[in-house]
């Protein structure tokens, strides 16, 4: 009968789709090489995966967080495999040794896949998503931006847009400011630094512009909210009667024509200075335009200036606002790091001055909760590469036995679980500033490995430095306790590591701040 045929046809379907699925995760064991981990139904990096809460089936995006106590012994290994039903194979790996043979050994080996680089590419070609000859075309430009005057002009800014922030919320008129939730300021304050240092533009920290037309500051403030909606939605969305979708759209419309203009301002300017005296701004973008119309023919194109800053933007902005909000509490939990911070300061800064560039190697105690603060949290949580070959790894914490890998693997370096291993970081879980007393920059591990860890890391320092002197100067930070809530208590609900926006990080930090 046709319901007899029918049936036939479903089962006949279920086995060969049952079969295909059972060859797939046969086959996703084989290419890591049967190594012990996940066993599980979507891949941990799948928007399904991502989307699901972390769980027995489901490792999910927190899993590192979450587990990262107990995972890596769990399975007797620092490098462990997740295979999935539906979904690649990946590996992960939590030690220090297998991430430099990965992001510091034979780059031809390894690189960074275009989807992983979806959002970093999503204005254009940079030196973040790049890989091999196009990498270093990029890197050899760029480069030479992140130099002496550009930290100088960065630790101005932070002083300038501190005093504006502290007169804009009305702060100044108060002995005591309670927030519920330190993040918004430092996130806003770090987006300000970027308008200003990345793009050599004004960002008021009060926009008193007309609400009918988008400034500039408005565009960017949309282009960062809107990320995530701009990466999914297919363009035709953009159609739509949805308020939401046309206000990304026309914010990223108006930001994309902003900048061409921009960047012809910018040329116009170099192409005027006939005296090469150089006397234009110390931005990024101004001098990556100034670098790539060097270059010539062999320059950076419009969109390759754009998706560079930009790329910067996005690496830039919710780390360090992350990072700066993760500081702040470990201190209103920790009196005596914020007292050891505080006495550094007043004796750098003993005329009341402004801290400058030239003052940040004598403030690494400051740097230094800002750095453990990176390592507890560390805002670029995975560091994902995949296999160009055949790689074989060697496993040197686990009886230094080797792994075989076959192209086209996905190897994740799990920064979180790197940097809560107690061989490496002894009693990761106290908070601990005088680990990083006399590291220097090229080896703060949270900022990654190798040649291509973050090109900002200087960057991010001095801002972060200059903003906590600031303001620890100004104000003693206190922990903002819920009617009944202990300080225990305020550590479990606040210092749980998460995704925020694109970056990891803490969620709401509040806090008292007290006029000093």
């Amino acid at each position: 009968s046709t319901i007899k045929m029918w049936t036939s046809t479903v089962l006949a379907g279920v086995a060969v789709l049952a079969a295909t699925l059972v060859l797939r995760f046969v086959s996703g064991l084989k290419s890591v090489s049967y190594l012990p981990g996940f066993r599980c139904v979507f891949s941990p990096l799948s928007i399904l995966g991502v989307i699901l809460p972390t769980g027995y089936f489901n490792p999910g995006i927190n899993w590192y967080w979450l587990w990262r106590k107990r995972v890596y012994e769990y399975y007797g290994s620092r490098t462990i495999a997740s295979v999935s039903l539906f979904g690649v194979p990946i590996i992960f790996t939590a030690s220090a040794d297998v991430a430099r043979q990965v992001l510091v050994g034979n780059s031809a080996k390894f690189y960074k896949s275009p989807k992983s680089q979806a959002g970093t590419r999503l204005w254009g070609e940079n030196v973040i998503s790049s890989n091999f000859d196009v990498y270093k075309r990029h890197r050899r430009i760029v480069g030479p931006a992140f130099s002496g005057p550009t930290y100088a002009f960065v630790a101005r800014e932070t002083a300038y847009l501190y005093s504006e922030m502290i007169d804009g919320e009305n702060w100044y008129k108060q002995k005591q400011v309670t927030v519920e939730s330190i993040n918004k300021y430092l996130s806003k304050f770090a987006l300000g630094i970027i308008s200003r240092c990345g793009f050599g533009l004004p960002f008021p920290w009060v926009d008193n512009s007309d609400d009918h037309e988008m400034s500039f500051e408005k565009a960017l403030t949309i282009v960062i909210e809107g990320f995530i909606i701009r990466l999914a939605a297919p363009r035709w969305a953009y159609k739509l009667p949805i308020k939401r979708l046309q206000e990304v759209d026309e914010g990223y419309n108006q930001l994309a024509a902003s900048l061409q203009s921009l960047i012809a301002a910018k040329k116009a300017e170099l192409a005027s200075d006939t005296q090469g005296s150089g006397s234009f701004g110390n931005d990024l973008f101004t001098r990556l335009v100034s670098a790539a119309e060097a270059e010539g023919k062999n320059g950076l194109d419009d969109g390759e200036l754009i998706g560079n800053v930009f790329s910067f933007m996005f690496a830039g902005h919710e780390t360090t606002g992350h990072t700066l909000s993760a500081t702040l509490a470990l201190l209103a939990l920790h009196q005596d790091e914020q007292d050891k911070a505080l006495k550094q300061i007043q004796e750098v800064l003993s005329d009341g001055r402004a801290p400058t560039f030239d003052d940040i190697s004598k403030l690494d105690k400051v740097a230094a909760c800002f750095e453990e603060a990176a390592r507890f949290f560390p805002a670029g949580f995975i560091l994902q590469r995949d296999t160009t070959e055949h790689v074989v790894l060697n496993l040197s914490e686990d009886s230094n036995r080797t792994l075989a890998i076959p192209p086209g693997v996905t190897i994740v370096v799990d920064m979180v679980g790197i940097h809560h291993d107690p061989k490496l970081f002894p009693d990761p879980e106290r908070f601990d500033p005088s680990r990083w007393y006399g590291v220097q920059d090229s080896e703060l591990s949270f900022f990654g490995f190798g040649p291509r860890a973050c090109i900002g890391r200087k960057f991010a320092l001095t801002e972060g430095v200059c903003l906590l002197s600031l303001l620890l100067r100004d104000w003693k930070v206190d922990v903002n306790l819920r009617a009944g809530e202990t300080v225990v208590q305020w550590r479990e609900r606040v210092l749980q590591g998460g995704m925020v926006g694109l970056a990891f990080g803490v969620h709401d930090v509040p806090l008292v701040l007290t006029r000093r």
